[in-house]
């Protein structure tokens, strides 16, 4: 298996890349439901599910009224009882978050052996830390650089400003699990990129487009990093 040379420094997305966040994020939707729902929202529970899950769709993830809408769609804008109970169902659901299981061991091994290491993230700055610290993996990353505090989502320009933090993009070897936000962008910025494969279901087929032509490592799992470097 052949290495990849000059990396330095392993830069890391946090979402389905060091946890599985889609999963994490269904649960959550689903525990704010049936909180809303025990509170009195006037809803079957899949046709709320659906709703929020189109209104996340809509107005993205980082959004902070979702619940908001929800009760908005159904009749009970302003419904402060409610809407409360949805915030609570979901962050009850924070104390379960974990990263992979291969994550901690991985990330200390790449220490040991010298790597810096660091996060890019799209999303609020506060948001990204809390997820960090909850999985108990903030104490690895010597910099994390998160959209928000950049002033730019992840574009050739964010990576481009991450690179010139850095030294050399030549150095740096971007992992993540979206072609579109975090592979592409990051190639174009001289960086090196690894895709992981594993996090989502169906996620093979991104070997066989176009695109393919910007990943340098394909993984499996985030352990496979150490194959490699």
């Amino acid at each position: 298996m052949k290495k990849l040379s000059g990396i330095k420094t392993v830069i890391c997305d946090i979402d389905d890349t060091l946890y599985p966040s889609t999963e994490f994020a269904s649960i959550a939707r689903k525990n704010a439901i049936q909180s809303m729902l025990e509170a009195g929202l006037d809803a079957g529970a899949g046709r709320a599910y659906a709703a929020l899950s189109a209104i996340v769709a809509k107005y993205s993830s980082n959004y902070p009224h979702h619940l908001d809408r929800l009760c908005e769609k159904f009749g009970c804008l302003g419904d402060k009882k409610i809407i409360a109970a949805g915030i609570k169902g979901y962050h009850d659901t924070k104390l379960t978050i974990q990263p992979f299981p291969d994550v901690p061991r991985t990330l200390l091994e790449l220490r040991l052996r010298g790597y810096k290491l660091c996060v890019a993230s799209e999303g609020f700055a506060i948001k990204q830390w809390e997820k960090l610290i909850r999985l108990r993996l903030h104490h690895f990353f010597g910099q994390v650089f998160v959209s928000e505090e950049l002033g730019m989502s992840k574009s050739k320009k964010f990576y481009v400003h991450i690179a010139g933090k850095l030294g050399n993009a030549g150095n740096c070897l971007m992992a993540g699990d979206r072609l579109e936000k975090d592979i592409i962008p990051a190639k174009a910025a001289g960086m090196r990129t690894a895709l992981l494969l594993a996090s989502q279901n169906g996620r093979d087929i991104e070997l066989n487009k176009p695109s393919s032509k910007y990943i340098d490592l394909r993984l499996r799992t985030f352990s496979d990093l150490l194959k490699y470097l």
